[in-house]
Formats: C-alpha cells, structure tokens, sequence
C-alpha cells in the first residue's frame, strides 16, 4: 500500500468522523424541533419528519447543513481516487 492511498484512507476517516458527529448534532436537533412542536418528550416519526422539514429551510442550521454535506462527499472522493487511481478502474 502506497503512502498516497495511507493518506487518503486517513483523510477519509477524518471525514467520516465529522460526518458521524454532525449527523448526531443533526438528529439531536431535529428531535429537538420535533418535541417543541408537538409537546411531546418523544416524539413519533410523523413529527419527527414534519421537524426534518422545518430544519431545513430554517436558515441558522444551513452551517450544518453544509459541512455535513461536504463531510460526505469527503467520505466519498477518496474510495474513487483509489479505485479509479493511475492504473484505472479496478
């Protein structure tokens, strides 16, 4: 295993870690949304979905919204370096 791919599969963990962390932030504050919405300490999915809808539009959480979704795409750009790489799809 070259150092390019060791560095690559790091990066990719580091990615993965952020994204993990954001989508637990995520989920928190969805259901969060959700109980204030409905009165409920937990609330069902119908409200749980309903708040998803509510989280984005709502523009403060558009930073989160964002670095998850660079986060993930980090995740996915080093599994096609490697696999398309110098030598082509394997």
């Amino acid at each position: 295993m070259g150092s390019g791919i060791f560095i690559l599969l790091i990066a990719q963990g580091l990615c993965f870690a952020l994204w993990a962390v954001l989508s637990f932030r995520a989920v928190f504050q969805i259901c969060a949304i959700a109980a204030g919405r409905s009165g409920q300490m937990f609330p069902g999915p119908v409200s749980f979905l309903s708040a998803l809808g509510v989280w984005l539009k709502d523009p403060s959480h558009r930073l989160t919204q964002g670095l998850w979704t660079l986060s993930f795409f980090g995740i996915m750009a080093p599994s096609l370096v490697i696999a398309i790489g110098p030598s082509g799809v394997e």
